[in-house]
């Protein structure tokens, strides 16, 4: 296993009100990535592992579960069926040892039957009952399952949703991200770029609540504007009405571009059905130490990788952050987690 950490105080820094600050020329040594995020430290313990016979791989999807102190990971296809993994060491001190906790949980269509492996799952959620809420982009769907994997009901998603020509949606571009606010009577479901023949620059999320009945309603869309070239990896509630927003890119010249943006979402109930996102920035990571990371293919910092994956826990004083990269099952790229630390508003 490779892991490192940076201390935060290394350089004398300290936290005050709200920003991470040090003696000059001693950001990057302390960990700082922006004002308010530092990175803390990597582990690479996932990457080309095998649990239960398969390969722990292509994680898109991070969730923490509060009754068991726990996470969840969900690949975003698998050799064989779909499933979760539960996930222990993420918050160990002071090395992060990332590692597979026991066996899978794996999902069941509303017939009984085993999900497939290539379901082209995307989102998690974890309800305060421990209830599962997962996103496909194949749909797409959004699917409640309780804690033994079996499904429970679809939540209803409007048809403009699916992929062209039947819907609006962007090929392979449906519910990237998933979140459900600590009161797990909100779910945001987002989609990963804008849809076909509305504003380009413009990516809806679909704001859900808990009905009359106990199961979610579409309450209104949301829109919200990444950086320009972005798009919406993941997103993470911290707040009943806040998110962290994961926006990534790639490509060849430059590598992967990860930031990490603050959206504030309001309350999920008012006038209007459409209600736009106000977007605050919180870190471009390519700015983080590389803490002496390595990459198996190009990047302006070796630190970065294909961010997908992300759970935000709060911790006093501020909240941990934990991203988790897609290695997309290619020998060419790496299952690494990422621990930062954040002040959010």
């Amino acid at each position: 296993m490779r892991a490192r950490r940076c201390r935060l105080l290394a350089a004398s820094a300290l936290v005050l009100g709200g920003l991470i600050v040090g003696p000059a020329g001693a950001a990057r040594a302390a960990g700082v990535c922006s004002p308010t995020v530092a990175a803390v430290g990597f582990s690479d313990a996932l990457d080309k592992t095998t649990a239960a016979g398969e390969s722990v791989a292509g994680i898109s999807a991070l969730a923490h579960d509060r009754r068991s102190g726990r996470y969840l990971a969900l690949p975003d296809h698998t050799e064989a069926t779909a499933l979760v993994w539960p996930l222990a060491g993420l918050d160990d001190v002071p090395v992060a040892r990332p590692r597979v906790a026991g066996p899978p949980l794996r999902l069941r269509g509303p017939d009984g039957r085993l999900l497939p492996g290539r379901s082209d799952t995307e989102g998690l959620a974890v309800l305060a009952d421990g209830s599962l809420v997962v996103s496909a982009e194949t749909g797409p769907a959004l699917r409640v399952f309780g804690r033994d994997g079996a499904w429970r009901y679809d939540v209803p998603v409007p048809p403009r949703f699916a992929p062209a020509p039947v819907g609006r949606a962007v090929p392979n571009a449906g519910f990237e991200g998933l979140a459900a606010t600590p009161s797990g009577r909100r779910l945001v479901a987002a989609m990963e770029r804008p849809l076909l023949g509305e504003d380009p620059g413009s990516v809806v999320f679909l704001d859900y609540r808990i009905g009359a009945a106990g199961r979610f309603i579409l309450a209104r869309e949301l829109r919200y504007r990444p950086a320009p070239g972005m798009r919406v990896a993941e997103i993470a509630a911290y707040r009943e009405d806040r998110l962290v927003v994961l926006e990534a890119a790639y490509s060849a010249r430059r590598g992967n571009s990860v930031v990490l943006a603050d959206a504030q979402i309001g309350p999920a109930a008012g006038p209007g059905r459409t209600r736009v996102v106000h977007r605050r920035p919180l870190a471009d990571l390519v700015h983080c130490p590389t803490m002496g990371a390595r990459s198996r293919e190009y990047q302006r910092n070796p630190l970065l990788d294909n961010y997908e994956a992300m759970a935000v826990v709060p911790r006093a004083g501020g909240y941990t952050i934990h991203l988790v990269s897609d290695d997309n099952h290619s020998k060419h790229q790496t299952t690494r987690l990422l621990t930062l630390w954040a002040t959010l508003p």
